[in-house]
């Protein structure tokens, strides 16, 4: 399209104080009048680019506009370019971002490409968990595209339960929460929050929506969060251990916890759990490196639960 060929002509003219429009040509894989009719176009626009004759002329920006559209400080470069795996792109906006960033690294001044270069080669950002499944990526496509355009959309949702359900929604918007997906939709006049990763199907319908005019979507997910760490908090199960120092890394990386007492060989931790039974299941995985110290009553369950396990599998 002209006017994306214009934009990229614009910022490779800021990096440089002038090129050939021979190489401006070849960069851009059209023809050497198409440039000059460019840049007629660019300077009716207002643009203050021209062209220089002569053995070492070419097409020219003015400095003045140059400085204006790069002054960035290093500070901000470093922001624009951190490296990391991109929540953009499981939405299939990795291409997309990272040509921008190369269309604004092309418009920087050489000390500013440095500072670029620099950032992306020394902080990366991975915001997934170890052993993480890959989001499904053609799903969230599909759900982008329905969100930017207000399109309403029937889906096959599975719940925590394995029960499923079909619904008409109004997807108002994507979140990434640690890597994890959830589609923020209106849905029998209620606000949910569907985890992308359980819907199993999704169909467009026909028909757009209208979108609330008072809808934040950060707000809500902010307010939503609150309220489901309330919740968590409410049902949280408390449980203190004797660990071996050596495994203390290995049973802190998921659960809240902390060191109530650090000892020569061992340790005292105070975990919180979201329940007993997901305690029940850990304290038995964790059976090499621990010894439970309280709640004293927990001990009859877990040996309850590992005497059947072990019948079942010595039955076999």
């Amino acid at each position: 399209m002209k006017a994306d060929r214009l934009i990229a002509l614009l910022l490779l003219l800021q990096s440089r104080r002038q090129c050939a429009a021979r190489e401006l040509a070849r960069r851009l894989e059209v023809s050497e009048r198409t440039i000059y009719r460019d840049v007629d176009a660019l300077g009716a626009a207002g643009v203050p680019v021209y062209a220089e004759r002569g053995a070492n002329g070419g097409i020219v920006l003015a400095d003045g506009y140059r400085r204006a559209l790069t002054h960035f400080t290093e500070e901000e470069i470093r922001a624009l370019f951190i490296s990391g795996a991109s929540a953009l792109a499981d939405l299939g906006l990795d291409a997309g971002f990272e040509r921008a960033l190369e269309k604004l690294h092309g418009g920087l001044a050489d000390v500013a490409q440095r500072a670029a270069e620099k950032s992306r080669s020394r902080i990366h950002l991975d915001a997934r968990r170890w052993n993480q499944a890959e989001p499904p990526r053609a799903l969230l496509t599909a759900l982008r595209r329905a969100v930017w355009d207000d399109r309403r959309l029937r889906i096959r949702y599975e719940d925590r339960n394995r029960a499923t359900s079909t619904r008409a929604v109004d997807p108002l918007g994507l979140v990434s929460k640690a890597g994890v997906w959830y589609l923020v939709a209106r849905c029998d006049s209620e606000l949910r929050s569907f985890r992308v990763e359980r819907i199993r199907s999704v169909e467009e319908l026909a028909e757009h929506f209208e979108r609330p005019a008072d809808f934040d979507l950060e707000r809500y997910w902010s307010e939503s969060s609150a309220r489901f760490a309330q919740a968590s908090r409410n049902a949280d199960f408390v449980v203190t251990l004797r660990v071996r120092n050596d495994a203390i890394d290995r049973i802190t990386a998921y659960w809240p916890g902390e060191v109530v007492a650090r000892r020569t060989r061992d340790s005292l931790i105070r975990l919180t759990f979201p329940g007993p039974e997901i305690a029940i299941f850990q304290l038995i995985a964790w059976a090499d490196a621990i010894a439970l110290v309280e709640p004293a009553d927990l001990r009859d369950e877990i040996i309850t639960r590992a005497r059947r396990t072990l019948r079942r599998f010595e039955g076999r």
